[in-house]
């Protein structure tokens, strides 16, 4: 099976210039990561915490970078099917796939390019910091004339039933609050919170429902996204993510298994 799939979400326009560094990002040794990680965004959902097993199950998986008169499309070959619905990519997962597409391609494209021409230095806690505000603005994840309703829940995976619950609860509070929810995207007590401020903001209408999930290559593999983060942010370390859970919370609560 091989289908294309348009942007949605913030690669739908670039220029050329832009496109030529994507295509070249694309066939350079990042593009293992590419695959691997645009395979967990099309598995979302999926209860394993076991990458060797994802990647096995979808050996004959690839996904490549076309150019278009407004930008890229994208290629996927031999996706899984559980991704689409009567032959249609589900909206979530193409959005996603595009974050892939622009936080492991595009974002490393501008620090190799804002390396060479702009002096970035990665050892300095003034240009992390800047480079970290850049990433998630370019994700369009920070929204300025709204009141500060982003709430960090941070917990685990391996977490038992009770706990689970329990995590579901509070997020209902927050959803009856309008509220939105920042988790490390996976399932457990990453996925808990959001299913239960989803119930909340049904409850009051509400209509801007925010479910970030925040990760880095090294998990998102092992931990794909659940199936309600509808805004996906790959940050390039775990070091960024976490100054990155801090710079985007109005508030952050632990959960079990932090």
């Amino acid at each position: 099976m091989i289908t294309h799939i348009s942007p949605l979400g913030s690669m739908d326009m670039l220029s050329q210039l832009e496109v030529d560094m994507l295509k070249r990002t694309a066939s350079s040794d990042l593009y293992q990561l590419f695959r691997n990680c645009s395979l967990a965004v099309l598995n979302s959902g999926s209860l394993t915490d076991n990458s060797k097993e994802l990647l096995s199950r979808f050996e004959s998986f690839d996904i490549n970078v076309l150019r278009r008169e407004r930008g890229v499309k994208l290629e996927l070959i031999n996706p899984p099917e559980d991704a689409f619905v009567d032959g249609r990519i589900i909206r979530a997962l193409q959005a996603n796939l595009f974050a892939v597409l622009r936080d492991i391609l595009f974002v490393n494209g501008q620090i190799h390019n804002a390396g060479r021409f702009q002096h970035l230095d990665l050892e300095s806690s003034a240009h992390i910091t800047n480079l970290v505000f850049s990433i998630l603005r370019n994700a369009r994840a920070l929204h300025v004339g709204e009141a500060p309703n982003m709430v960090v829940c941070w917990g685990g995976h391996s977490i038992n039933e009770n706990e689970y619950l329990y995590a579901r609860r509070v997020g209902t509070q927050l959803g009856l609050r309008e509220l939105n929810i920042c988790t490390g995207c996976g399932p457990g007590a990453m996925e808990a919170p959001m299913k239960g401020a989803a119930v909340g903001h049904a409850q009051q209408r509400y209509k801007d429902s925010r479910f970030i999930g925040m990760t880095e290559p090294s998990i998102i593999a092992a931990e794909p996204p659940n199936p309600l983060v509808n805004e996906l942010i790959i940050m390039p370390d775990i070091e960024k993510r976490l100054e990155a859970f801090v710079r985007i919370a109005h508030g952050i609560i632990i959960f079990p298994a932090a």
